[in-house]
């Protein structure tokens, strides 16, 4: 009872609002643009892992707002410096926009775009990885189907496969207006994941920008520029199966990349 008081009520008092969200995409770079964000002096870190989950994982919304903020820093730990979540799945789940909305108001937030095949692959070697992985919570969600056993289960099923889900995660068009229906595009930042490669700074230089912040140094963007966040983790060779599912995926996605492309206003080189 004491700490539910504390949280519901001393919380909100004490504790920041976070200033923008990272609100996906899952395997799209999350992690890469938290670990640089936490390195800009304007910038500090949530006080959980980046990934707090409030808004997608039900028994911790229903935990309340209060526990929300208390993963952040306090008020006067933060001062004037920006705080924020990065969850990967807020992009995803067509109920979200309006909690954030209705809980934190007009908030800015980044959405990363990465390819969707590359994006289904890399998640598929993420979950069937899993199955090795020493931690229960993580072997309980993992994936031991074939790459092509996965995708042939999506598309000849009706429901989405939670939290697999590698298909429907690649439709960003329709996330992106599930979004448009609650904020101004001015809102949303979004970003494309071949950037992180091609040209980190111009990506680095468009958060600051958006965010209101001093652009990265000179030193430190070259000192990014030889460091990779979370590259290659789950990198494996890719079987013969594996690249003709990747093509039929490739044809799959065209005409959903396409109103994504019309919806944004520009085309991305996602071959």
């Amino acid at each position: 009872m004491i700490k539910d008081l504390i949280k519901n009520v001393a919380y909100p008092m004490l504790k920041s609002r976070p200033d923008f969200l990272v609100i996906g995409a899952q395997k799209a770079g999350t992690t890469s643009l938290y670990n640089y964000l936490i390195q800009h002096p304007k910038v500090v870190g949530n006080e959980s892992w980046k990934e707090i989950r409030y808004f997608d994982l039900h028994e911790n919304y229903n935990k309340g707002l209060g526990w929300y903020l208390g993963n952040f820093p306090s008020k006067r730990e933060k001062g004037d410096r920006l705080t924020f979540d990065a969850s990967p799945s807020y992009l995803y789940f067509d109920y979200i926009p309006g909690l954030i909305k209705k809980d934190l108001g007009n908030m800015k937030m980044i959405a990363i775009l990465r390819n969707p095949v590359d994006r289904a692959y890399s998640a598929w070697q993420m979950y069937h990885s899993f199955a090795d992985n020493p931690h229960d919570h993580l072997r309980n969600i993992a994936d031991e189907r074939t790459f092509k056993q996965a995708i042939d289960d999506e598309l000849n099923s009706l429901s989405a496969k939670y939290p697999f889900d590698y298909i429907n995660r690649g439709k960003y068009a329709y996330q992106l207006k599930n979004y448009y229906k609650q904020f101004d595009k001015e809102n949303l930042l979004v970003l494309n994941f071949n950037q992180f490669k091609e040209d980190v700074e111009t990506l680095l230089n468009s958060t600051c920008d958006f965010l209101s912040i001093e652009r990265f140094s000179p030193e430190k963007l070259q000192e990014f520029k030889q460091t990779k966040y979370n590259a290659g983790k789950y990198k494996v060779e890719k079987s013969e199966s594996d690249l003709q599912v990747i093509q039929q995926l490739k044809e799959y996605f065209v005409p959903y990349n396409e109103e994504l492309y019309t919806l944004l206003g520009q085309r991305y080189t996602w071959s």
